[in-house]
């Protein structure tokens, strides 16, 4: 198995032959075991090592596996480690109840070492696919600074810290002076040349336990555990002037560039948040630009009279800008983070993509004949293009296998919508896209997965994603090979299973949208089909 870095996997087995068993078998994919006879011993470990993984056995005495998983899915430390529960006990209500305790799976004793190890390798892909993902989510596109999102969450880290130990934190906010003027003057891709070499001296010249951040537009934004105001102030102005010496070019041309810094320091003691430490900045950082621009001014220094004066004085058409700026970058991250799972898609199956899109277009389509909201509406796109994501770590030999399905393949094959979920949650950014995603193959009657949902329980953008993405599997030559289904015979099924498999309203839907949009659907197939009579 390959991996990026030695992963640690813990086993909860009150059986000493199945731990050695385990033990081998781990060390033979490159893995690391930890071995525990119970479940106090067990989460102890999980507590102390962190194990990227948990395989917790169902049956041991005095707290059985249940328990155990409850345990730990309610304790913070240990809640975000995947389990997957080993047990002998194979009756349906056992893994129904394993996976509502928040197991991510669930193998059956005796167990097939090629299926576990297929099990265990795509959890490992979902963790590294999420550790990358969660890198993007926290990474300034442009710059590659930490974005105003990592930072907060790092600052109130930091915050907490102080509290708890003692002593200071100090945060530096940037504004590049008149930097309008120059994406005026030289356009904007000059101007991002501008912003990408401002981050990479800032990088550059900070201590390494600083970070640094894009904060907004052309803001940037330092923080500085335990450091106290004056040497903050000093390396302020090291800083500053730094930027104001260094030889700045655009278009062939020498610029000016001068920045503008504000500082505020938490000293742990007072109860100060986060946006309150960042608004002290932004406001000694406006009394900076207020004094003339290209100098640092200290929270503590600013005088009534300016505040008075910054507060009678504020240009609203800036603040506006600033809001329109910061609105924009918002919708970009999540358009840069829709991208990269889209390219992460395509690496495993080039095709995947253009299903995700075709998906995307008769979601729409039902969507907007059903009159749903337009949030609702822009949630199911975004969850048409990654609904598919958790494919990426199922092994290539059974997602693409030509040959019927094993049951356990098939088991595995399934797991795909609460992957693609579970990959998703950390990035905090599709909470209602994930609903929809999770639960798109569950069934009217209450015949699908991954939880039995039945008739109206399944979330409605669900019951449309499920019309969509099946229309476009019956009409794909990628997937069905031996069953390759006209655009009308795919219609008339999906009509006939209305009220098993679809919801009958969306199925009603779709066959409207369908007769409107004949000439051009199925989008799989390049040939025309007949509209229908």
């Amino acid at each position: 198995m390959n991996t990026k870095k030695q992963r640690k996997i813990l086993v909860i087995d009150d059986s000493q032959a199945n731990l050695v068993l385990l033990k081998a078998h781990l060390s033979s994919m490159g893995l690391v075991p930890l071995l525990a006879e119970n479940a106090a011993d067990g989460i102890k470990i999980a507590l102390e090592q962190q194990p990227d993984v948990i395989l917790l056995d169902v049956m041991m005495p005095e707290v059985d596996g249940f328990e155990t998983c409850r345990r730990l899915k309610t304790d913070v430390r240990t809640a975000s480690i995947p389990v997957i529960f080993v047990s002998a006990k194979d009756q349906s209500e056992d893994k129904i109840s394993g996976l509502k305790l928040g197991a991510i799976d669930y193998v059956t004793k005796p167990f097939n070492r090629g299926e576990l190890q297929a099990r265990i390798s795509i959890v490992l892909q979902m963790i590294e696919l999420q550790e990358r993902l969660l890198l993007l989510a926290n990474t300034d596109e442009l710059t590659g600074l930490a974005n105003r999102r990592h930072f907060f969450e790092i600052l109130e880290r930091e915050m907490l810290q102080a509290k708890l130990r003692g002593g200071s934190i100090a945060v530096m906010m940037f504004d590049i002076d008149h930097f309008k003027n120059i994406n005026d003057a030289f356009g904007h891709l000059i101007g991002d040349q501008i912003l990408q070499q401002f981050g990479k001296i800032l990088k550059e010249n900070i201590y390494p336990l600083d970070m640094a951040a894009r904060y907004g537009g052309e803001e940037f934004i330092v923080v500085m555990p335990g450091m106290p105001v004056e040497i903050a102030a000093q390396r302020a102005d090291k800083l500053r002037l730094i930027i104001d010496k260094y030889r700045w070019e655009a278009a062939g041309e020498s610029v000016s560039v001068t920045c503008s810094v504000g500082i505020s320091v938490f000293d742990g003691t007072n109860a100060a948040d986060s946006y309150e430490i960042i608004r002290k900045a932004d406001d000694a950082l406006y009394t900076a630009k207020y004094r003339g621009r290209n100098c640092t001014v200290l929270y503590d220094q600013i005088n009534p009279d300016e505040q008075l004066q910054k507060h009678q004085n504020e240009d609203f058409r800036e603040l506006q800008a600033k809001i329109s700026m910061l609105a924009q970058q918002i919708k970009a991250q999540t358009l840069g983070t829709i991208t990269a799972f889209a390219k992460a898609i395509a690496a495993k199956d080039a095709y995947l993509v253009d299903h995700a899109e075709n998906v995307k277009t008769y979601a729409t389509a039902i969507a907007r004949q059903m009159a749903v909201s337009q949030a609702l509406t822009e949630q199911l796109q975004t969850a048409a293009m990654l609904h598919d994501l958790g494919k990426i770590v199922i092994p290539n030999d059974i997602l693409h296998k030509q040959a019927p399905l094993t049951d356990d393949e098939r088991r595995i094959i399934e797991r795909h919508p609460v992957l693609s979920a579970e990959i998703l949650a950390p990035i905090g950014l599709f909470s209602q896209e994930i609903v929809i995603i999770r639960h798109h193959h569950e069934n009217f009657d209450g015949t699908g997965y991954p939880n039995g949902l039945v008739g109206r329980n399944i979330p409605i953008g669900s019951r449309i994603l499920a019309v969509a993405n099946c229309f476009d599997a019956m009409t794909s030559e990628h997937w069905c090979i031996h069953n390759l289904k006209s655009a009308d015979e795919a219609v008339d099924e999906i009509v006939s299973l209305a009220g098993a498999q679809f919801d009958p309203e969306v199925a009603k839907a779709f066959r409207s949208v369908y007769a409107e949009n004949c000439d051009a659907w199925p989008l799989s197939q390049k040939k025309k089909v007949e509209c229908p009579v």
